[in-house]
């Protein structure tokens, strides 16, 4: 089965998608094209810290993705220091081979969420192996993304054209891994 997903690395939905669609890779269920989108632009380059009031809305959005979790699944997600803008990470992403792609999302979502590191920071994104970017990729990906009629992430398109949209991309693909594992 043929995926389509396009999330963002600073969304912890994004990162549960992620989690989900590389559990489908490896079981040979699903065949992920994932494509980075970075959804907020009025973040800056350089990010902005995470203080004390985001740092409660970030921690209530992490609450609610840990409550998405299934009995056997578990992900690791720490408030970040920087909200980080993704608009560099997603060019270097686009930039990656596509067979490599998919663990390189792994790593970008686990610096982030995981590790707290700034996937803004270019510095960073070079000692990842991340090159420049191909900003063209990203940026067909981003106009495939808005001309949905609810750009928001993750979104999912089916095989069949169906798409799924936020939280019910999210019940889809636990659906998925339910039945891959029965």
């Amino acid at each position: 089965m043929q995926l389509v997903i396009y999330g963002d690395f600073n969304c912890p939905f994004s990162a549960l998608a992620s989690s989900r669609s590389a559990r489908l890779e490896q079981a040979g269920t699903a065949q992920v094209d994932w494509r980075a989108v970075a959804h907020d632009l009025e973040i800056p380059a350089q990010g902005d810290a995470v203080e004390k009031a985001n740092g409660r809305a970030y921690e209530a959005e992490l609450e609610q993705v840990r409550g998405l979790l299934l009995p056997d699944e578990s992900l690791t997600l720490r408030v970040p220091t920087v909200r980080s803008s993704t608009v560099a990470a997603t060019d270097a992403y686009a930039a990656t081979e596509p067979r490599s792609r998919a663990q390189m999302r792994v790593e970008l979502f686990r610096a982030y969420w995981e590790q707290r590191r700034d996937i803004g920071d270019p510095t960073v994104l070079r000692a990842m192996d991340l090159g420049s970017g191909a900003p063209a990729i990203a940026a067909d990906w981003r106009a495939e993304w808005l001309d949905f009629d609810r750009p928001l992430v993750p979104i999912m398109r089916l095989p069949d054209g169906y798409v799924s949209r936020g939280l019910g991309a999210l019940a889809r693909l636990a659906d998925l891994l339910v039945d891959a594992a029965a």
